[in-house]
């Protein structure tokens, strides 16, 4: 296990217990306390836990967000089936604005269509579709931000106004059925909304975990998003409430 995965796995049982102690999670995983502890103090310095001598426990407020590596390792195969749905409503010769993220950049694994255009503030699209000729890839200007691994900033946002696509992908860090989608981060609201903006179908790409959730910057309603695609983790009540809220619910089926 190297140190990616350690730290996924510490930061799952963040979320499940709360908190956490040193001697604990170095006998479970077969490190130093050091090693621990350095797990730890990365996740402060991001804002995610506070960290005390014996261990950390996790910081719950709607403006914190984990890094892009972190959410990467958490439902990989709901966001992976999550993305291939979304990739499957693509045809040739559409344009496609995807947004940043962990889910959304999964969808640039699951394209197989030729002669589209792709627009994206997710710069890792150069190292998923290199050296293919047949799809055209525009890369959004702007600041680059760690946590969206992509572009988000007020010239993302005047560069999006100037599109219009076939299909727009967007995720999110929170939908709640009533309230809507949001994130943490304002400037990335705010990017968003712009995409939202820009698309004759939008589709949002969320996964169950994410249901329910509620961080600090509301981005958009349920109902304005033409789809929203989610697995089949999403609780029966959740799920109904969605579907009285949106115009269209997709759940995908999510077997490891």
């Amino acid at each position: 296990m190297n140190a990616t995965q350690r730290r996924i796995q510490i930061y799952q049982l963040l979320e499940e217990l709360s908190s956490v102690e040193v001697n604990n999670l170095a006998e479970s995983f077969n490190v130093s306390t050091m090693t621990i502890r350095r797990d730890l103090a990365l996740f402060e310095s991001q804002g995610l836990v506070t960290t005390n001598y014996g261990g950390a426990f996790l910081n719950r407020g709607v403006g914190v967000e984990p890094s892009f590596a972190l959410k990467q390792g958490i439902m990989t195969t709901a966001k992976h089936n999550i993305a291939e749905t979304a990739a499957s409503l693509i045809k040739d010769g559409d344009t496609i604005i995807v947004d940043c993220g962990t889910s959304t950049a999964e969808i640039f694994k699951c394209i197989k269509n030729n002669n589209i255009t792709i627009v994206t503030g997710a710069w890792s699209a150069v190292g998923y579709l290199h050296g293919n000729r047949k799809i055209k890839l525009v890369l959004a200007p702007g600041e680059y931000d760690e946590l969206s691994a992509g572009v988000v900033s007020t010239m993302t946002v005047d560069f999006y106004r100037n599109f219009h696509a076939d299909f727009v992908f967007i995720s999110t860090q929170g939908l709640d059925p009533a309230y809507g989608a949001t994130v943490p981060s304002p400037r990335d609201a705010m990017v968003k909304r712009a995409l939202l903006e820009a698309g004759k179908t939008t589709v949002l790409l969320a996964d169950s975990s994410k249901i329910g959730k509620r961080f600090f910057a509301r981005h958009a309603a349920a109902e304005e998003f033409g789809i929203i695609i989610t697995d089949d983790g999403i609780p029966k009540k959740q799920a109904h409430e969605i579907k009285k809220h949106c115009k269209k619910l997709i759940i995908v089926p999510c077997v490891p």
